[in-house]
């Protein structure tokens, strides 16, 4: 989770006005604003430090009611308040454990999505190679022998004298010569539309997400037929949001794909504030350019005037 850096001021400022209030009035009903305080903790702090800040944060009452208001029974009543305050603090933990874990289940479940979009993909284009093959290697062939055996006849009838069977054969072989000429193209067309839809696969990362939205452009010419290539693409895409969700407020996150020779050209940007410190390489930026590194490409990352860019040129496979 990310909070913005002035998080502690603000805790700080909340605990001295609500301890102010207990100045106001000798009733001890108004340590509910530390109660209040005590469960946002939970979504500041880590869950040891609440505890130790609990305590702390308790005995401001348990002293002004008994020096300022002189109840005698101020020790205990802030001692009650006080399992107040865990009990808020219990519920507050409670409830970023399940919303983590639901947003981590969400984030598996498109991952998921993803991955059976490429994985079906990849087996329709398997399927479609499988049958280009077959039409090449054995209609193909037989095609091929047919308009031989024709052209044969064609010279045989001639030398004959038989002009009508030499017309008909010559049409058969003309009508063989067409049929053949079809079944490469259409061969020609399955191997071209093989492409993997790597674009509805991204797609699937960013559904029913609240942010970032997605900002997707894929130049014309780019066609991804290499099912290894199309999934580093994506894992980069998949850990680049990731970290955009976790780290930063971005409201967008830009893909670009684009070919660039012979590789493709992959830019992820993000609105991420530039902060002084250099950039840190975690696990996630780590793994992106092991996996990047893995398929002989290379991965470049850093602020510019619009926030995070993470480069990415991958080469073609031959």
């Amino acid at each position: 989770m990310s909070f913005p850096q002035w998080r502690i001021p603000l805790l700080v400022t909340l605990y001295v006005l609500s301890v102010t209030s207990l100045f106001l009035l000798p009733y001890s009903y108004l340590a509910i604003f530390l109660v209040i305080w005590s469960a946002l903790l939970p979504y500041y702090l880590a869950w040891k430090i609440c505890l130790a800040v609990s305590v702390v944060a308790a005995l401001p009452l348990g002293l002004i009611h008994s020096f300022y208001w002189q109840d005698s029974y101020a020790l205990l009543t802030a001692a009650l308040f006080w399992t107040f305050n865990l009990f808020a603090m219990m519920m507050s933990n409670v409830a970023i454990k399940e919303k983590m874990a639901r947003e981590k289940s969400d984030e598996l479940n498109r991952q998921l999505m993803s991955a059976q979009q490429l994985i079906r993909q990849a087996g329709q284009q398997d399927e479609r190679l499988r049958i280009a093959r077959n039409i090449h290697d054995v209609l193909g062939h037989h095609l091929t022998a047919l308009t031989i055996n024709l052209q044969v006849a064609s010279h045989k009838a001639n030398a004959s004298g038989l002009d009508e069977v030499k017309a008909h054969v010559d049409q058969c072989h003309s009508l063989a010569k067409l049929l053949l000429s079809d079944v490469r193209e259409a061969v020609s067309d399955i191997r071209e539309n093989a492409a993997l839809d790597w674009q509805q696969a991204v797609r699937a990362l960013f559904k029913d997400l609240p942010r970032p939205s997605l900002q997707l452009s894929i130049a014309d010419n780019v066609k991804i037929e290499d099912v290894t290539t199309a999934d580093t693409l994506l894992r980069c895409v998949q850990e680049s949001l990731t970290n955009t969700i976790k780290h930063t407020q971005s409201a967008q996150l830009r893909v670009s794909l684009t070919k660039h020779k012979n590789s493709y050209w992959l830019k992820l940007q993000d609105e991420q504030v530039q902060t002084e410190s250099p950039v840190k390489k975690g696990n996630g930026l780590t793994g992106m350019v092991e996996r990047v590194e893995q398929t002989g490409g290379t991965m470049k990352f850093g602020f510019n005037n619009q926030g995070f860019l993470i480069d990415i040129l991958l080469p073609e496979p031959i």
